[in-house]
């Protein structure tokens, strides 16, 4: 179904995030802030979270028991869903791929087969699917970072995955935040820079400082980051609304004035006229067109040095042979 930009609607839209970073940095607790979680704990991660931070979690020994829990009660009412870590559930994805399918998944030695990484990878983006867009939950993807060169030699922080994995998470990302120690303080990164990879939108960017958490405070750092997306989405859309109301009043009038003209001055004064609206969105070039096609359909030629429209020699002397 194709809506117009008026039709668009981002109520009750959720977020896809990655937050990477090295190892104890506090990356499992920052995603546990996230609206009502359940924690998909393949690294075994929530042990190194203090007790008071949480929160439902899910510990499985196949990907066919995440599967399995996905249909819980628990799932089904929780608004956030994180993969901690994504490196490790790829892992889990390889030893299930392996075993579905020894004979076309795994190689001789052992190793995943060339087919097997295809189908680790579609299914990586077939459960990523299922989580974000039929269940409607918030996705959360916790990784380690790693450290490589660039072609420069420049050090550069990168997703610690095996595979396809470390590219594919990137591409519905909402949100792709580096978490580092800066002189004593935790920050997350949302704007990309020479040392590591990120990604932003609606209005989150830059380096936004994590406090530190005392006893009694909130852990609702991405609960706070979902809910001020979420109002610049919805200012977003009030003001294209405003704009929206603007276009459709002057392309009415610009489809009435277009609709009067029948001589070469009435489009000339046309011309003036179109400019001077008040013209919002696309509204000037699209009133623009309708008066050139009106002008081509009368046999109008639009004359540089006169600035005017005008009719054309042979047309103005056919006109007078035939009133001759």
């Amino acid at each position: 179904m194709i809506k117009q930009p008026n039709e668009l609607s981002f109520e009750g839209k959720t977020f896809t995030m990655i937050i990477y970073g090295a190892p104890g940095v506090g990356k499992t607790t920052l995603a546990l802030s996230a609206p009502d979680p359940i924690l998909i704990d393949f690294d075994g991660g929530v042990s190194r979270v203090e007790a008071r931070y949480w929160k439902p979690t899910a510990v499985v020994d196949t990907y066919e028991e995440l599967l399995k829990d996905l249909e819980e009660t628990e799932f089904k009412g929780c608004k956030s869903v994180i993969i901690d870590t994504g490196g490790a559930f790829v892992g889990y994805l390889q030893d299930w791929a392996m075993r579905s399918n020894p004979a076309v998944n795994r190689q001789k030695n052992g190793a995943l087969s060339l087919k097997g990484f295809g189908a680790v990878k579609q299914e990586f983006q077939r459960f990523s699917h299922v989580v974000r867009d039929v269940m409607k939950k918030n996705l959360i993807y916790v990784f380690h970072s790693e450290e490589q060169k660039d072609k420069d030699g420049m050090p550069q922080q990168r997703l610690l995955c095996e595979g396809a994995a470390r590219n594919l998470v990137w591409q519905p990302c909402d949100f792709g935040g580096y978490v580092q120690m800066i002189g004593g303080s935790r920050v997350i990164g949302f704007s990309p820079t020479q040392e590591y990879f990120a990604k932003g939108c609606f209005g989150v960017d830059g380096q936004i400082p994590v406090p530190s958490l005392k006893v009694g405070d909130s852990n609702d750092f991405l609960t706070r980051l979902f809910d001020k997306a979420r109002s610049k989405i919805e200012e977003e859309k009030g003001i294209f609304e405003e704009q929206s109301k603007k276009y459709f009043e002057v392309m009415e009038k610009a489809r009435e004035i277009v609709s009067k003209i029948e001589t070469a001055e009435q489009a000339t004064e046309a011309v003036n006229i179109l400019q001077a609206m008040n013209h919002s969105l696309t509204s000037k070039k699209e009133s623009s067109a309708l008066l050139s096609a009106k002008a081509k359909k009368l046999g109008f030629r639009w004359d540089k040095q006169a600035g005017a429209y005008v009719i054309p020699e042979t047309e103005k002397e056919g006109a007078e042979n035939g009133n001759g």
